[in-house]
């Protein structure tokens, strides 16, 4: 599988053209923050999820009446992208409609994944152009693995995820990763306005899909020294953060979506879903997430 190689002011980073994932950020330090996509817990390392975000109901989606076979996430995790720009510290890829994407998704699409190197971290960019003559609804979204701890000595639990803003706390119930039927109140998160990582939150729920989320940066730090990682996610309304399920393995994925998975009643109308975006043809939407160590 072919990597691209990135660096800038001394870390080092690798994206494959195999769904556009990052697969490897090094400090300058030689620290790897990525998950490495152990076979044995979690194969993958940092999808990028297009034209859905999590489940769809019946594993259908109808557009302007005709229904269409689609998976969780899309179909960008297993074909190649295609390199259009690159530079040092930079790399713009692009997936277009192929073989595997037209039975599911009747659109002339380009979705751009662009990563950029940073002072401390990275920048993750989405473009999508619409080169259809109808309006194309979709969504779009992240799932990078980041490896937790992240210190040496340090356990899982030590580490917190904490939000800036004051938030109500709900977070959606999807059993087994599916469509979301109903949700609770994350008392922590509303009264602390954190959650303390424990394994504990994934053995019985899966993910949590935090929807009504006002923050758009998150801090995964460590309590006892202050370090880890600041996320930002400018536009994107729901945040999940998911390791799986029964495996207590050292990750964590934050995973900034425009979008959500179907609930257990939605219409299976796309035009519905909630934070789609109906794209006019012609026309073109961007978002971003950043990662910076701290």
């Amino acid at each position: 599988m072919e990597n691209i190689r990135l660096s800038f002011q001394g870390a080092q980073a690798e994206v494959q053209l195999r769904g556009a994932q990052m697969a490897s950020y090094r400090t300058p330090e030689g620290r790897e923050i990525i998950w490495q996509a152990d076979p044995a817990v979690w194969a993958q390392h940092a999808p990028v999820l297009f034209p859905v975000c999590g489940s769809v109901k019946n594993e259908r989606i109808r557009i302007a009446g005709q229904e269409y076979p689609l998976v969780k996430h899309g179909f960008t995790r297993n074909p190649d992208f295609r390199v259009v720009r690159q530079g040092e510290d930079f790399v713009e890829l692009v997936l277009e409609p192929t073989e595997e994407s037209r039975p599911q998704y009747p659109f002339d699409f380009a979705f751009h994944v662009i990563y950029t190197l940073q002072p401390h971290g990275y920048r993750t960019t989405f473009l999508v152009e619409n080169r259809s003559d109808r309006v194309m609804p979709f969504c779009v979204g992240g799932h990078p693995g980041f490896i937790c701890p992240m210190e040496e000595g340090a356990a899982f639990e030590d580490y917190d995820l904490v939000f800036p803003e004051k938030e109500d706390g709900w977070n959606a119930l999807a059993p087994g990763g599916g469509c979301i039927d109903g949700g609770e109140t994350l008392e922590c998160l509303r009264d602390e306005g954190r959650i303390p990582l424990t394994h504990d939150w994934f053995d019985p729920r899966d993910a949590l899909i935090l929807t009504h989320v006002k923050s758009r940066s998150v801090c995964l730090v460590n309590r006892n020294t202050g370090r880890g990682l600041r996320f930002d996610f400018p536009k994107m309304e729901v945040l999940a953060v998911w390791s799986k399920p029964g495996a207590k393995a050292d990750y964590v994925c934050l995973e900034p979506w425009h979008g959500m998975p179907d609930t257990v009643d939605a219409t299976g109308n796309f035009e519905d879903k909630p934070f789609v975006t109906l794209l006019e043809p012609g026309k073109a939407w961007q978002g971003s997430f950043e990662v910076t160590l701290i």
